[in-house]
């Protein structure tokens, strides 16, 4: 008796339950020698238990003797130290053969540590979002859950209780549709013992649906059933999540579909490039477009180079180093195809938000051979005109300005108004014919530049004192910020005037009244940029695109406030990059503008 752990008694069945026999395990139990026991010489055994739990302790025992029944309890225990233990009792009653009570035998054993085990279990179980549960199946078709941590509550509205001898309930709240599919998924877990993982729907209060996760193990008991212990969790959100993120893909995968289409008929292809890691991937159509085998060709920015025609590789170079000062590439160039045929390409792409100190430009191909082909066919015919023009107009010009001039006498003043008008207009005429001109040289590479040291702030001076009587007819101030004395860069003086008051003129066009135009220079490494502000009208954000395209201008009606060709713009670009420079712009619809273009630094400056 002394080797069974716990304490193993027997006493009397009267009202103290006097001991009759007690073995040594109550010593450390309770702290007292089992000698105090016998006979209830000290103290009782009842005097041990913990006062909140004796009342129910001898209630079950006597209503287990009237039964003629043994008993399980589990109750605590007072230490002679104070400190409470935990104890399971398994008893029975000792009949003699007249049917009468004599003794009363059982077994005490010490179940402290479960009991904080459980608790601990308890606890954690109570911190997780889902419920940690067992499911038994019986062969029988008997269902329940022995055990289901508190949660079970919050995932299928039922308690532990309810459902620890009949799992019923729970398939009560199961969505009907879904219901067949979560049984055959449980028996084919239990008849191969395999890890049972399932998604399914169950009601919640108020009628609406919830999507539950569960993952179980299963184990056979020595009764035949299936034991599975598991973990049920709430993925309602996320399965919304995931079901919105299905139906956005199906959206997105219309949407490619149609883009490719759109693609495949317009010939334009879409790429994206990492300017430091040398990725480049772009769709379809750019194989149609570059002459290349799809299934053979792998995309690469050497594959890409390759093709560039080699006068244009100027071209590709300002443009990048352009995009990364505007965030925006955009250059038409030409290609060679592997069948050595040529096609102009039109590259415009945006510059996406810096991840990781990377550029990552985005951006779109299109075949423009027909449009380059049509312009080219159109700038012939301007250009013909415009030399067919030149020499008439000069005749009817001079004339009209020597009539105009009275050398051959007054004019009546009827007569002189419509002289002075038509004088006005041939004026504009021949500027338009000059610009037209000017535009087919700079385009054909005809236009001859002579190119040395100019000091940029003395032609920035000479520029704006010039422009000083046309700044006062629109009531404009201008004003030159401090540049670095002796400052020069490389370029055409007579060019570069021509781009400074081209863009300064606009800038006082385009500005309201008693405003403000701010001109500058800077340097930036081995180049100076000069740039000009206004804080007029701006540039619609449809219309930046076009900036610098001919006839291009914002207002097309016949109605526009502000005159001009439309070709001034397109001058100036073409005459900055010829120069070796770049040019761009910023604007802000209703709060200004500021045009810039940098060019090369000249040596003796550096």
């Amino acid at each position: 008796m002394a080797n069974i752990p716990g304490i193993t008694y027997r006493c009397k069945a009267d009202a103290d339950w006097t001991m009759l026999y007690m073995s040594s395990g109550i010593d450390s139990l309770s702290g007292y020698p089992a000698s105090d026991f016998i006979d209830n010489q000290l103290r009782s055994y009842a005097s041990v238990i913990y006062p909140d739990d004796r009342e129910r302790v001898s209630l079950a025992v006597a209503e287990a003797i009237a039964l003629k029944q043994s008993w399980l309890l589990q109750y605590r225990m007072l230490h002679k130290d104070g400190h409470i233990c935990w104890v399971e009792e398994r008893g029975r009653a000792e009949f003699d053969d007249q049917g009468q009570l004599s003794f009363l035998d059982g077994l005490i054993l010490d179940i402290s540590e479960e009991k904080r085990l459980k608790r601990q279990l308890i606890t954690l179980t109570s911190q997780l979002p889902g419920v940690v549960y067992q499911y038994q199946h019986w062969p029988d078709g008997r269902t329940a859950f022995p055990y289901a941590s508190p949660a079970i509550q919050k995932i299928y509205g039922v308690t532990p209780e309810q459902v620890k001898e009949d799992a019923s309930l729970v398939f009560s709240k199961l969505y009907a549709e879904d219901l067949p599919a979560l049984i055959a998924s449980i028996e084919q877990s239990g008849r191969d013992l395999t890890i049972w993982q399932h998604e399914y729907r169950v009601y919640r209060e108020g009628g609406t649906l919830a999507w539950l996760s569960g993952r179980a193990l299963p184990e056979k008991m020595p009764d035949g059933s299936i034991l599975w212990h598991g973990y049920i969790q709430d993925i309602t959100e996320t399965k919304q999540y995931y079901l919105q993120l299905e139906l956005a893909n199906r959206e997105l995968e219309l949407v490619r579909e149609r883009l490719n289409t759109a693609s495949e008929n317009a010939l334009i292809g879409f790429w994206q490039a990492n300017l430091e890691t040398g990725d480049l991937w772009w769709s379809p159509v750019i194989y149609q477009i570059f002459g290349f085998d799809e299934a053979n060709t792998q995309p690469s920015a050497a594959l890409f180079k390759s093709t560039v025609h080699p006068d244009d590789w100027r071209l590709i170079k300002q443009s990048e180093k352009m995009a990364l000062e505007t965030g925006i590439h955009d250059v038409v160039h030409r290609i060679i195809r592997p069948d050595g045929s040529i096609r102009w390409v039109h590259e415009l792409a945006r510059m996406s938000p810096a991840e990781n100190k990377q550029h990552v430009f985005i951006g779109s191909v299109q075949d423009v051979t027909e449009r380059v082909q049509l312009q080219q066919l159109k700038d012939e015919f301007i250009s013909t005109v415009s030399h067919e023009l030149r020499t008439p107009l000069t005749s009817i010009k001079g004339a009209l300005g020597l009539l105009n001039s009275g050398t051959l006498g007054e004019a009546p003043q009827s007569m002189s108004q419509l002289l002075q008008v038509a004088h006005s207009n041939s004026e504009r005429l021949s500027q338009l014919i000059n610009d037209l001109l000017d535009i087919e040289k700079l385009v054909a590479g005809k236009m001859r530049f002579d190119l040395h040291a100019v000091e940029v702030n003395a032609e920035l001076e000479y520029a704006l004192h010039n422009l000083q009587p046309y700044a006062n007819q629109y009531s404009v101030e201008l004003q030159l910020q401090p540049i670095t004395p002796e400052l020069s860069i490389t370029a055409d003086k007579f060019r570069l005037q021509q781009v400074i008051t081209n863009l300064v003129s606009n800038a006082i066009k385009f500005s309201g009244k008693n405003s403000i135009v701010k001109v500058a220079a800077t340097r930036q490494a081995d180049q100076i940029r000069i740039e000009i502000q206004d804080s007029g009208i701006g540039i619609a954000s449809e219309f930046q695109p076009r900036i610098f395209e001919r006839f291009a201008q914002a207002d097309g009606s016949s109605s526009r406030q502000s005159g001009g060709t439309g070709l001034g713009l397109a001058i100036c670009k073409e005459l900055v990059e010829q120069m070796g420079g770049i040019i761009g712009f910023s604007s802000v619809l209703h709060q200004g503008s500021v045009f810039f273009f940098m060019l090369p630094i000249h040596p003796e400056s550096i």
